[in-house]
């Protein structure tokens, strides 16, 4: 049973401050500490009769502005708290969530809670839990000037993104957001992970008077001052600009110089690959049906890239743990092309006698090994005789029921460009592309620099904003499959 009382009600405990009120000398934020997390969550284990309790306290806020034809047509400045307990007498648990953290709540959902736990079937031993004591390791993906951009100085942003473009004589569409989290999760076998993250994004797309041509730019970052709202809207101008009148291309497969945007949008699917549990059920391009094995030592792409992930990355760092996970730790899931590592869950690790080195991680890192040369894409244009310039891709999506192969599908957008004899020739209509990254990542003549690319707001990838930061290069890839004609919105 889950119970669902008003979300107008206060978010606060015994001794705990409503959030935007801490002590002297703490700069206030939109969600509460870890801290004062933590003390809720030890408040509601400590009445909780069972010998298996977990607890699960969240609280994000989302501040985010989206503009259509040069209007703000949606803001969203709003924030929430959820607490989950669950607890086991039995072998099925008893689960509640409110959203309410005040004593009274508190002190009924674990009255409640102790009731409804010991009248549920199941044996009467509670199952195992195979996970020690543990504390995470700190993380450094909360950046308090993120925390403070809520909400004058995102207005600033969408002014400063969308009225050049107007300015300049485009219609405009833009997207700016500001998250900030707040998390906990304790049980009563000694664990204890908290921490916080925050997350900004801002984009604007530009189109030509006919609606036919287009730019897009945009920046995503941890630290919200590090955006640079001028040079997104002038780099989002020029694309337009170039993009004016664009003509047809016959598809086929071309040499393809894909900017840092595009190339996001297709990696950020590889991440959960790398988890054990889907490769060894044969649900991911990780699992080598002749041997019924992982590829593990088997070279899998270009033997310039390797694959990782690091809760501490400078670009795109994330919260070093999840639920009863182990803490993630900085780990390479390929080396030099060849397949290395697989990401295990606690339970599934135990289950199969492994031991516990990481989880799979949806943010991760594609980059050049050191030492590997990694031209700039002006570069890149400069050596192609002739090519495709793409500069994003938009409505990526899983292009057929064969995991092992994990084709993709989506369509150019926000600026295409045909190359011939090193340089730019002119703009052309939206292609759509059906191609496996697991594949054009053998195919590849450049790797650039790796930066966290802007991802926008991108529904067909993630119900949610914002999705995990992405790190990635450009690539100059041969081959790449261009196999019709689209229009992208």
């Amino acid at each position: 049973m889950t119970m669902r009382p008003s979300l107008s009600s206060p978010c606060r405990s015994p001794g705990v401050l409503p959030a935007g009120t801490l002590p002297d000398g703490v700069l206030a934020t939109p969600v509460l500490p870890p801290e004062q997390l933590v003390a809720i969550g030890q408040e509601v284990l400590g009445q909780l009769e069972s010998k298996v309790a977990r607890i699960y306290i969240d609280h994000t806020a989302i501040g985010m502005a989206r503009v259509a034809l040069g209007k703000v047509r949606m803001q969203d400045n709003g924030d929430q708290i959820l607490l989950s307990v669950e607890s086991n007498f039995r072998t099925y648990p008893a689960l509640v969530s409110v959203n309410q953290t005040d004593a009274a709540s508190l002190r009924h959902v674990a009255r409640y809670l102790n009731r409804l736990a010991r009248n549920l079937p199941g044996d009467v031993e509670p199952p195992p839990m195979p996970i020690l004591p543990r504390h995470s390791p700190s993380s450094t993906a909360w950046k308090t000037s993120t925390a403070a951009a809520f909400p004058e100085q995102r207005h600033a942003a969408v002014s400063a993104l969308v009225a050049p473009v107007l300015d300049a004589g485009f219609t405009a569409s833009a997207f700016v957001g500001v998250y900030a989290h707040s998390t906990a999760y304790l049980n009563k076998h000694g664990v204890c992970s908290a921490g916080h993250d925050t997350d900004t994004e801002a984009v604007v797309t530009g189109w030509t008077a006919d609606g036919i041509g287009s730019g897009w730019a945009g920046q995503a970052a941890r630290d919200w001052t590090v955006l640079r709202p001028d040079a997104i809207a002038t780099r989002c101008i020029d694309l337009t600009r170039r993009s004016a009148k664009p003509v047809a291309f016959e598809p086929g497969r071309h040499m393809a110089i894909l900017d840092r945007p595009a190339v996001a949008q297709i990696v950020h699917m590889m991440g959960g690959c790398f988890d054990a549990d889907a490769t060894l059920r044969q649900l991911t391009p990780l699992y080598n049906p002749a041997t019924g094995k992982p590829r593990f030592g088997e070279r899998i792409m270009d033997a310039r890239l390797m694959i990782t992930s690091d809760p501490n990355d400078p670009d795109g760092g994330f919260l070093p743990f999840s639920w009863d996970d182990p803490p993630y730790v900085p780990m390479t899931w390929v080396d030099h092309g060849v397949h290395v590592n697989l990401g295990f869950a606690s339970y599934f690790a135990a289950a199969q006698g492994y031991a516990l080195p990481n989880s799979a991680q949806v943010a991760i890192r594609l980059q050049a090994v050191p030492g590997t040369v990694t031209p700039t894409v002006d570069d890149m244009i400069a050596s192609c005789k002739e090519g495709i310039y793409v500069n994003r891709f938009s409505h990526v999506q899983g292009a057929d029921s064969d995991p092992t192969i994990r084709m993709a599908t989506g369509v150019t957008s926000g600026g295409c460009f045909l190359i011939r004899n090193g340089v730019i020739d002119k703009p052309i209509r939206n292609l759509r592309f059906l191609d496996s990254p697991w594949l054009f990542l053998n195919c590849l003549e450049a790797i650039g620099t790796s930066e966290r690319a802007p991802f926008g707001f991108a529904p067909w990838a993630s119900e949610t904003w914002p999705v995990e930061p992405i790190i990635v290069p450009p690539l100059m890839v041969r081959d790449f499959n261009f196999n019709a004609l689209a229009d992208a919105a």
